[in-house]
């Protein structure tokens, strides 16, 4: 009686909801669970991923908790009686699974490999670091060292050659080890155009991000190159600002 006032109270015709006689509405949670289980037959669930799911399942209170005051809220005359059961619920289901999950887990379920299938994998954060021999390349590698510690991401140092500068090339390459020694990174030179080649090397290296400065004072990271990476790049782009 109590379960065809509670759904008559939501709007809902009371034939709809099965009722089990004397059986206090047990049936609903059982068909529950039941529909829970047939609805992974075919799927590519083990028995055991199945069965815990009905485990996994049983705690379900938050329906119960959002509107189990509605009907005497409402002024129903059934109010406190739906509500009792909704909190009866509660108490009843919450420390059941919080119980049957752990109960289950280790005797349903078995460690292996990530079923892509199952578990979407995030990717990978690779971050690229266009750097120039000028004082800017500090800043843009303090950036994104930051950026990688905070996504525990791979750094990729790309230097593209204008001109022969083997002191500049050496005080970047140690300038790159110094910020970036905690860090997985990896150094890597080109020749040609330079915002080309800035977006050709991320996307060679699935680059998830591009961390470039946006003037240099020898003319190799100028405010015009950021502008182009960022207009012609298919990856989110990074631009930090010299500090003044």
């Amino acid at each position: 009686m109590a379960m065809e006032l509670a759904t008559t109270a939501f709007g809902l015709m009371a034939p709809t909801v099965p009722t089990c006689g004397g059986s206090g509405g047990h049936c609903l949670p059982a068909t529950s669970h039941g529909g829970w289980y047939l609805s992974t037959l075919g799927s590519n669930w083990t028995p055991g991923e199945r069965l815990f799911l009905l485990a996994g399942n049983s705690a379900k209170a938050t329906v119960q908790a959002a509107i189990g005051a509605i009907p005497l809220a409402r002024g129903l005359p059934e109010g406190d009686t739906i509500l009792a059961l909704a909190v009866l619920s509660i108490l009843v289901t919450a420390p059941l699974g919080a119980w049957a999950i752990p109960t289950f887990a280790p005797k349903l379920l078995t460690k292996g490999e990530v079923d892509p299938t199952k578990v979407a994998v995030s990717q990978p954060v690779v971050l690229l670091a266009a750097v120039d021999t000028s004082a800017l390349a500090t800043v843009v590698l303090t950036k994104v060292a930051d950026l990688a510690r905070r996504s525990d991401g791979e750094v990729v140092v790309l230097h593209v050659l204008q001109k022969e500068d083997p002191a500049g090339l050496a005080s970047l390459q140690q300038e790159s080890q110094r910020l970036l020694a905690d860090i997985r990174y990896r150094w890597l030179t080109a020749v040609g155009n330079t915002p080309e080649e800035i977006v050709r090397v991320a996307q060679a290296w699935h680059a998830t991000e591009i961390v470039l400065g946006k003037r240099g004072h020898r003319q190799v990271l100028v405010g015009s190159v950021s502008q182009t990476v960022l207009a012609t790049s298919p990856i989110p782009v990074v631009v930090v600002a010299a500090e003044s």
